[in-house]
């Protein structure tokens, strides 16, 4: 579980609006209020959505596909998602009550930390090929996402990390840390946190799912009309904190491995068939967020990937600073100040 990470598939979604990010200028100080008011964000932050038990046993089953299913989308988002959005080794019943409990009011919601919804420009393209194939143009405002499976994820691996307490020992497995602990992976412990870790991916997938539908409902609502025509598209969407039943060449042999993906993220080459057929010409997009005023990247997977990291890159969104660090040297009106000056809209 420690090599997935305690938040489950927390990721990355970029739209692309068809809209001039100057045209988008004037309009950028309502419709980022508005994007705040409409995705709750935060620690412990309830969403607008309230799930029954039944519709979050749906989602946990179904991910991104739930979404679209209630209306929340369309079945070309789910095309360019990792795994259509959905593991189907998910079980509902490996997950705790408490986990379950906590998914209940938090499907459509942002966290904290590195966490964000933002509005952002494409600067410069230095490949026109592949930004071609994935529709992104110079000048274009587009939507990054960035989060995951919230409490409910959080907790799955809480509970998994407490459970193989008793695993380490059993196995005969030295660890040097107790966040390490494990299981072989056809053991019952491994595979009731697989089937659990599955469950909670495909929560976040959905999750991602539903604030999309936000932002889209957000433009709509807030901009003008010259501006309304075009709803913001599916680039893609990649997951990070995740482990993965892929097939890979080891030492000239294909096996079947499970890959760990913890603060990384997934970049198959055009040779694969889990890459979205409108990117087999160029390779699964690759979202790399970075900060505000740096700017973040979209790179293009390759089959070098494959051989040289089993098809993964770094997730990008790290920080320099604790936020306890952060907090005692940063000044939220300085740094407001600091980014509007450079035309950055908070």
């Amino acid at each position: 579980p420690g090599g997935v990470g305690y938040d489950i598939n927390c990721g990355v979604r970029l739209l692309r609006t068809g809209i001039a990010a100057e045209a988008l200028q004037p309009h950028m100080d309502s419709l980022m209020t508005a994007l705040y008011e409409n995705v709750a964000s935060g620690v412990g932050a309830s969403s607008a959505l309230r799930l029954n038990n039944a519709q979050l046993e749906a989602v946990l089953h179904e991910g991104a596909g739930w979404a679209v299913a209630q209306g929340l989308g369309a079945a070309e988002d789910l095309v360019c998602t990792e795994d259509d959005g959905q593991l189907k080794d998910a079980d509902a019943a490996a997950l705790s009550s408490r986990a379950k409990e906590r998914g209940l009011t938090q499907l459509g919601s942002l966290g904290s930390g590195n966490h964000f919804l933002e509005i952002d420009r494409v600067e410069d393209v230095y490949d026109t090929q592949t930004a071609e194939a994935y529709g992104l143009r110079a000048g274009e405002a587009v939507v990054w996402i960035h989060c995951g499976s919230r409490g409910l994820g959080h907790q799955v691996c809480t509970d998994a990390v407490r459970q193989m307490q008793a695993a380490v020992g059993k196995y005969g497995i030295d660890i040097p840390d107790r966040e390490l602990v494990c299981a072989p992976f056809s053991s019952p412990e491994a595979q009731a946190y697989y089937r659990a870790m599955c469950a909670a991916a495909n929560y976040a997938w959905a999750n991602r799912q539903v604030i999309t539908h936000l932002v889209r409902q957000t433009f709509e609502r807030e901009l003008p009309a010259n501006l309304r025509s075009a709803v913001p598209a599916m680039v893609y969407d990649v997951c990070h904190n995740i482990a993965k039943v892929e097939e890979h060449f080891v030492a000239g042999k294909r096996q079947r491995l499970c890959v760990h993906r913890k603060g990384a993220t997934r970049a198959f080459g055009p040779s694969r068939p889990e890459v979205p057929a409108p990117y087999r010409t160029v390779g699964q997009p690759v979202l790399i967020p970075g900060n505000m005023q740096a700017g973040s990247y979209v790179l293009a997977g390759t089959d070098f990937a494959l051989d040289a990291t089993f098809g993964s890159s770094c997730h990008g969104a790290g920080r320099t600073l604790s936020r306890h660090a952060a907090r005692r040297r940063v000044r939220g009106s300085g740094l407001k100040a600091r980014l509007e000056s450079g035309r950055i809209v908070v």
